[in-house]
C-alpha cells in the first residue's frame, strides 16, 4: 500500500492493534523503498572501491556526487570511499518502524498527519510547525515534508550523516548485515533528551510489537 500522507481516518480507528497495523502497512513499503535506494548507492561505492586506485572520470564523478550527498569532505579517494561505506547503508526496518511509532504516537500526532513528519525531526530554519508546548525562548519548529517518502528518506540521511549518530554507524560497521536493531538502537541515545531511557523504550516497542519479523521483508 503506497500513500503520500497518513490518512486522517487513522485517528478514528478505536482498536489499538488495528491502528498499529494500519500504520505499519502504510510505512513498510516506503521504508523498504528507501533502503533499496541506499543499497544501490552502496553498491556503487563498493564497485568504486574495487577499482581503486585507478578510477575513471565517471567513477570520480560518482564518488564526488555521493560525497556531497553524504557530507563527506573531499580528500584522497581511498579515504572518501571508506567514509562513504560508513555512511551509505541501511537501517533495520524494525528500528525505523519503532522510532516512527514512538515519535508519531502510532500515526496520531498532529505533526505526522499535517506535516508528514513521523520522526519528530526539528528544524531551526524558521519554517515548520510550532509545537503548542514549545519552551519559552526556544526557536525550533517541527519539520514539514511534502510526503511520507521524503520524510523517511530524510530521516535515513540524517542518521547516516549527523555526528550525533556516529556511534550507531560505528556499531553498524562492525557487522555485515542483516543488522540487529537491538544492537544499533544503542547508537540512538542522542536522538532524544531521554537518552538511555529512550533506547529502552525503542527496544521494548520492537519486542512487544514483534517488529523484527519485518526485517525479512523485501519489495516485490
Amino acid at each position: 500500500m503506497y500513500t503520500a500522507s497518513l490518512p486522517e481516518r487513522i485517528l478514528q480507528i478505536q482498536d489499538v492493534q488495528e491502528r498499529k497495523q494500519c500504520l505499519i502497512e502504510i510505512l513498510l513499503p516506503l521504508v523498504l523503498r528507501a533502503n533499496e535506494t541506499i543499497l544501490k548507492q552502496r553498491l556503487m561505492v563498493d564497485d568504486i572501491k574495487g577499482r581503486l586506485p585507478y578510477l575513471s572520470r565517471e567513477d570520480e564523478e560518482i564518488l564526488n556526487s555521493l560525497a556531497r550527498l553524504y557530507l563527506v569532505p573531499q580528500g584522497p579517494p581511498e579515504v572518501m570511499v571508506e567514509e562513504l561505506l560508513m555512511r551509505v547503508d541501511v537501517l533495520p526496518v524494525s528500528l525505523v518502524l519503532a522510532q516512527a511509532a514512538i515519535e508519531s504516537g502510532w500515526g496520531t500526532s498532529r505533526f505526522s498527519i499535517k506535516g508528514n513528519n513521523i520522526f519528530g525531526m526539528r528544524t531551526f530554519s524558521g519554517y515548520g510547525m510550532v509545537p503548542s508546548q514549545r519552551p519559552e525562548g526556544e526557536r525550533f519548529a517541527v519539520s514539514v515534508f511534502d510526503d511520507l517518502q521524503s520524510c523517511i528518506d530524510y530521516y535515513l540521511w540524517n542518521i547516516n550523516t549527523n555526528p550525533k549518530y556516529e556511534e550507531l554507524r560505528y556499531i553498524r560497521s562492525r557487522s555485515s548485515g542483516p543488522y540487529n536493531s537491538y544492537a544499533l538502537v544503542h547508537g540512538l541515545k542522542n536522538y532524544s533528551e531521554q537518552g538511555s531511557e529512550y533506547v529502552r523504550k525503542v527496544e521494548n516497542l520492537i519486542s512487544y510489537n514483534a517488529l523484527k519479523e519485518y526485517d525479512e521483508y523485501r519489495l516485490q
